[in-house]
């Protein structure tokens, strides 16, 4: 009988601190902008993550009015002055859009430096004190979770069978750092938004772009070129951030469910990406399996040694010094420090 009112007892304090948990999390819709609604990002992780997965996990207390950049119609510049204006309480922000200190958020995804989606994610991870930082101070901004995109390579009209051949081409880039890539391969950097590459590249402002494998498809890039040059630039990590002032007027019970919820949703959301990497160089060559629809026909050239170690002599003669003089020598000096000495890299301006 003490048994039984041993367990009944224990069951009883468990369930009334459950309650009591699931009371102090506040009921709360945030305004989410996310990314491009016609992308996997968007479909699979940020609209259910918003909409299902966090109302569930909450009791139904916490859900997102999430809209898309692409509804919104804003400039990835335009995301993180919002954020800070109190316009939205979230918002994916992606690293090669920030202004105001981009040069110390540049330094997760300087081109030419990760190789594999670990190599991005761990440096993503040991430079958050850096980008915390720089989040809160300048953009009023809390950095809760990280995702990505898949591997970022060259489509290009006509033929390119090697690193030589983007000599004289102008390139669509993401960023500073990417730009600074396409010149130490003697190309022209061009910046153009997202939406608008099409049609440069079909009427020839641009004869390159580079974007990840998948989203090259789902925005039918392969329409539009000849050839997919599949030289690794990067994976334009990236993060959610939440407006400063409603995350610290959150109750600790919300705090503390949205940064496992948000972690739960960085994992899925880097294991998703990954996945699709293969298939969207599959989708836009016709090489593979492609569920998204029908494939393309780009001739895919993969880099040859000699290619790739172009790529690293200009990441360390061009790209590393050109971000180190952006950044500056402490900040420089702190990145071969933290990440640099880990993979034999070394940044300093010229």
């Amino acid at each position: 009988m003490r048994r039984i009112l041993g367990v009944a007892t224990a069951a009883a304090v468990m369930f009334a601190g459950a309650t009591a948990n699931a009371q102090a999390v506040d009921q709360k819709k945030f305004n989410v902008v996310g990314t491009w609604n016609f992308l996997t990002n968007w479909k699979v992780l940020e609209v259910p993550f918003w909409e299902k997965d966090l109302p569930a996990a909450s009791g139904g207390k916490l859900s997102g009015n999430i809209k898309s950049v692409t509804e919104l119609n804003l400039k990835g510049t335009e995301v993180l002055r919002l954020l800070k204006s109190g316009v939205y309480d979230f918002a994916a922000a992606l690293p090669i859009y920030v202004d105001d200190g981009g040069a110390i958020i540049e330094a997760v995804d300087i081109a030419g430096v990760a190789g594999t989606f670990k190599m991005s994610r761990d440096i993503i991870n040991a430079w958050m004190p850096e980008m915390q930082k720089v989040m809160r101070e300048r953009h009023g901004a809390v950095v809760l979770g990280t995702f990505t995109w898949p591997e970022q390579n060259f489509y290009c009209r006509g033929d390119i069978k090697s690193v030589d051949d983007l000599k004289g081409k102008k390139v669509r880039v993401q960023g500073a750092s990417q730009a600074d890539l396409v010149k130490g391969f003697g190309g022209s950097a061009v910046t153009l938004p997202f939406g608008e590459v099409v049609p440069a590249l079909e009427k020839g402002v641009v004869d390159c772009g580079i974007t990840g494998t998948m989203p090259a498809y789902k925005a039918k890039w392969h329409e539009v070129t000849n050839t997919l040059f599949r030289l690794p630039v990067g994976f334009t990590a990236s993060v959610w951030v939440a407006n400063a002032k409603t995350w610290d007027k959150l109750s600790p019970a919300t705090k503390e469910l949205l940064q496992k919820e948000l972690a739960k949703l960085s994992d899925k959301s880097w294991k998703t990406t990954e996945a699709e990497t293969e298939e969207g160089v599959a989708c836009t060559t016709g090489t593979g399996t492609c569920t998204q629809g029908t494939p393309g026909k780009l001739k895919l050239v993969k880099p040859s040694a000699a290619d790739l170690k172009a790529r690293d002599r200009v990441l360390n003669e061009v790209v590393l010094p050109a971000w180190a003089a952006r950044c500056g020598a402490e900040c420089a000096k702190k990145w071969t420090d933290t990440i640099g000495k880990k993979y034999g890299l070394t940044a300093t301006a010229k």
